[in-house]
């Protein structure tokens, strides 16, 4: 008897419905959130505002400004712009404008709805406000119209840069354009006004720091700063706001982050630079940026990941304190030059040299920790298909799944697999199995029928038995409850996006998820099943 029952008139569900209970993931599969999990990306709210155009653009705003830690979230993004206003409510403000123009600009363009919801292209906005109500406050020019309207202008132009340069950067060299809207936009605007005498854009001269004996405890206080310089902000109240905003979305990038500060401070300690530049945590953005990036956004956080996060962390801080005195001698500021160019490189390079590190896609770019849901279901499954190659080569095919589902489980594919046995012989047939899925409306032509019937016949029998039967529809709601996270892992290796995982890549694969490569045995069963 099957274990499925109507409730109204206690007879067994219909077929169809049956097979769809059977084989809906099971919610219980996907990874925990837990506490240390964060909010993540919080895509819920994305659909739920999809058709409310002025809340969803107020999400998309703080979104944008949330993006500029290579945080997605608009909780956070809030956060960071209450720490700006505590700031200075001109920084605040400005960077709001800026985001703003920068969305609206985007909009306009009609740029990916996506990206503009997501806030990929308010961050460049955001930053030419921020840093140009920086320059300002240092220049006395706090609320003046022009400066306003500079930045308006300034952060649609990002927009316009991002949509056209961005894209061709991103598809061309597969890693996103970091900083190269922001920086490009604002290093030209920046020479302009350097090279052409005018009165209004007066940038004030770069700070002069004097030597000094290192203070360990000035210099261990002075760690997080590196938080807050990533929003132009070093009170109190604003670096553990901005810590805060980041820590609620993503645990994993506040610690990476931090560790990005501490890189910061080994490199001015290493290269025994002014201890008042390290107090201050003077370009430290740098290294926060740089260390995040690498750590558990564009790759999933694991310990080579983070290493080489820290390694990129290092190396942007020298290259800060190796640039900022060659750009202080023209008056420009290295603005985020170092993250960019240390960054963008680090990925090129990975591409090429370490394969087995498998960078996120792109367009899937979520949390460090959703990242690692990702991960360890595409480990679950590569793990269960290598426990099922080797019992087959030792020729012992095991239905593992099967062997372990309840009895009411097995109580419904006993009656599924009955309703689809017509003769009643206790084995599938192929002309079987076609007939149930021309009822279900669901017809396949011949090649597709046998390429399903050898998958589902693990014996070679000609005929599919009950435990077959069973096996196969397991393993298919499993994969089922893990399939956006497998397939979403698996995009990168697919590397000449055929959209068929070779032998090469499949290893490439085994090896990121720290399992050994196919073996000889493994790869001839592949080839000749």
């Amino acid at each position: 008897m099957p274990s499925k029952m109507n409730i109204i008139n206690n007879e067994p569900l219909p077929l169809h419905e049956l097979i769809s209970q059977i084989l809906a993931p099971d919610p219980l599969d996907y990874s925990s959130k837990g506490l240390l999990s964060g909010l993540g990306t919080m895509q819920f709210l994305n659909q739920r505002l999809g058709n409310q155009p002025l809340l969803n653009f107020i999400n998309a705003v703080l979104r944008g400004i949330s993006q500029v830690i290579f945080v997605n979230n608009p909780v956070s993004g809030f956060l960071f712009l209450l720490a700006m206003l505590i700031q200075l409510p001109w920084l605040g403000i400005m960077a709001l404008a800026g985001t703003v123009s920068a969305t609206i600009t985007a909009i306009v363009l009609r740029a990916n709805p996506s990206a503009i919801q997501n806030g990929v292209f308010g961050l460049n906005g955001m930053l030419v406000g921020a840093t140009m109500a920086f320059f300002g406050a240092l220049g006395n020019r706090l609320w003046h119209p022009v400066w306003v309207i500079a930045i308006i202008i300034l952060s649609a132009i990002t927009a316009v840069v991002m949509q056209t340069v961005g894209t061709w950067f991103a598809i061309r060299f597969r890693v996103a354009p970091l900083g190269i809207p922001f920086n490009g936009v604002m290093l030209t605007f920046l020479v302009l006004i350097t090279l052409v005498p005018q009165p209004i854009f007066n940038l004030a001269a770069p700070p002069i720091f004097s030597p000094g004996t290192l203070d360990q405890v000035r210099l261990f206080q002075s760690l997080p700063l590196g938080f807050g310089q990533v929003f132009f902000s070093d009170k109190f109240v604003s670096v553990l706001l901005v810590i805060l905003g980041v820590a609620i979305s993503t645990p994993i990038g506040a610690i990476v982050g931090l560790l990005g500060c501490a890189a910061f401070l080994l490199a001015g300690t290493f290269l025994k630079t002014s201890p008042d530049q390290l107090y201050i945590g003077l370009w430290s953005y740098n290294a926060v940026l740089a260390a995040t990036a690498i750590g558990g956004v564009f790759y999933t956080p694991n310990l080579l990941s983070i290493f080489l996060g820290l390694l990129c962390a290092f190396l942007a801080s020298i290259v800060s304190f190796t640039l900022a005195p060659l750009f202080s001698s023209v008056n420009l500021p290295i603005l985020s030059v170092p993250f960019a160019f240390v960054t963008i490189s680090c990925c090129l390079v990975l591409q090429r040299s370490l394969p087995s590190l498998v960078p996120v896609v792109l367009q899937t770019v979520a949390s460090p920790e959703e990242h690692r849901q990702r991960y360890f279901a595409a480990k679950e499954v590569v793990r269960s298909f290598r426990q099922q190659l080797q019992a087959a080569l030792a020729g012992h095919p095991r239905k593992i799944l099967f062997e372990q589902a309840p009895e009411a489980i097995k109580g419904n594919l006993r009656y599924i697999f009955d309703a689809i046995d017509r003769d009643r012989n206790g084995f599938i047939s192929s002309q079987e199995l076609k007939w149930h899925l021309q009822q279900a409306a669901k017809p396949i032509g011949d090649a597709e029928m046998a390429y399903l019937f050898r998958s589902m016949d693990r014996d070679n029998s000609g005929t599919i038995d009950f435990q077959e039967f069973g096996e196969l529809m397991l393993r298919h709601q499993r994969l089922m409850a893990k399939y956006r996270e497998f397939v979403t892992y698996f995009l990168p290796i697919d590397a000449d996006e055929d959209n068929i995982i070779s032998i090469k890549e499949m290893n490439t694969a085994l090896v990121s998820l720290r399992e050994p490569p196919l073996s000889e045995d493994e790869v001839s069963h592949f080839c000749n099943p």
